[in-house]
């Protein structure tokens, strides 16, 4: 007796096909949602490079000091928006006053990429218990100067000019100095000045409110050396 060979019903070849359009269209959003973060990563880079080229480019064509400035005043104090994400570049206008004129208006990095700091590196080990690697010398940490200031300003003429907003607003900033001649000047003991990206998430219900560092693989970044030459960083592990 011949056996008996079961077909798919229309219903079953249905549901399988419905199935398969699933798993398709699941891995399509989580393919473009790393894509996306990865091209906004590597714009942050790119942005992040040219902001120190303009720096340097500002101190050899004054023939003065110019710094990279990175707003790291952090919240409540500070504006959540333009923490570790606006840049703005500056020039010394007068090294016997202290006084810095802000070069175009502040840049910002797209989100959610965020400028790391210098450790410890913020986690949120209530939800991920991501720890991060908080060595300077190899960790995928910023290495900078921090400058604690309330009133961080520039003056021109006389005339006193907030450069991440309206007074108060400015705080603590990280930043790196170029000399006349297109090298480093600060940080002065680091033979290599680095500065890490990463995509950072806000986790409402820790406090204080602001940026939690749970990507330890996803970071690129630049390693900017005395020189004033840069490096592309394009994985955690290289720094």
């Amino acid at each position: 007796m011949q056996g008996h060979r079961a077909a798919f019903t229309l219903i079953e070849l249905l549901t399988v096909c419905g199935v398969i359009v699933l798993l398709v269209a699941g891995i399509g959003i989580a393919l473009r949602g790393r894509a996306t973060e990865g091209s906004a990563l590597a714009s942050a880079q790119n942005i992040l490079s040219g902001a120190v080229s303009a720096a340097r480019a500002q101190a050899a064509l004054n023939q003065t000091n110019a710094r990279l400035l990175i707003y790291a005043q952090m919240p409540p104090t500070g504006d959540l928006a333009k923490y570790l994400r606006m840049l703005q570049v500056v020039r010394e206008t007068d090294p016997g006053r202290n006084d810095w004129f802000a070069v175009g208006e502040p840049i910002m990095l797209p989100t959610p990429i965020c400028v790391v700091p210098t450790s410890p590196v913020p986690t949120d080990h209530l939800n991920t218990g991501v720890t991060w690697n908080n060595t300077a010398a190899t960790g995928p940490v910023s290495a900078m100067m921090s400058l604690a200031s309330t009133n961080y300003v520039g003056r021109q003429g006389g005339n006193v000019r907030q450069f991440f907003g309206t007074q108060g607003t400015s705080g603590r900033v990280f930043y790196l100095t170029f000399s006349p001649d297109g090298t480093v000047s600060e940080p002065s003991n680091a033979p290599v000045i680095k500065i890490a990206l990463t995509t950072a998430v806000l986790n409402p219900t820790v406090q204080p409110a602001r940026p939690k560092f749970n990507n330890r693989e996803g970071v690129r970044g630049l390693f900017i050396r005395k020189s004033g030459a840069i490096s592309f960083v394009n994985d955690a592990t290289s720094f």
